[in-house]
């Protein structure tokens, strides 16, 4: 990999390090959350810093390159959480759906009628 690119790489993983960690002083993630943030940002920079080891896995599933075999496991981790996120966005536009629908209707009630 070039140099340049892995210093870029490698300041991208501790602005992210950081970013998680201010979420997490803020109580925006739980502990569990935090752990498993720092995990992937600190392979990441392993990854970053020793390309070679993912040559021994690319070559035993019989990917050519080590690119091709980043940009897999890149598609293999970012769909399956984007599903997630978008069933997470539709459940909470659900409950905000039906709690928009019951404060109306309590306004409409408690309202005096007009004649």
């Amino acid at each position: 990999m070039i140099l340049g690119l892995q210093v870029i790489a490698i300041i991208f993983a501790l602005i992210m390090i950081y970013f998680a960690y201010l979420h997490y002083s803020r109580g925006e993630l739980n502990g569990l959350e935090i752990l498993a943030w720092l995990l992937i940002w600190i392979v990441t920079i392993g990854i970053i810093i020793f390309p070679e080891v993912l040559q021994t896995f690319a070559k035993s599933m019989a990917i050519a390159r080590v690119f091709d075999f980043m940009v897999i496991g890149g598609f293999v981790f970012v769909i399956p959480i984007v599903y997630l996120s978008y069933i997470r966005t539709k459940r909470t536009e659900k409950k905000l759906e039906g709690l928009v629908r019951s404060e109306a209707l309590k306004k409409i009630r408690k309202s005096p009628k007009k004649k």
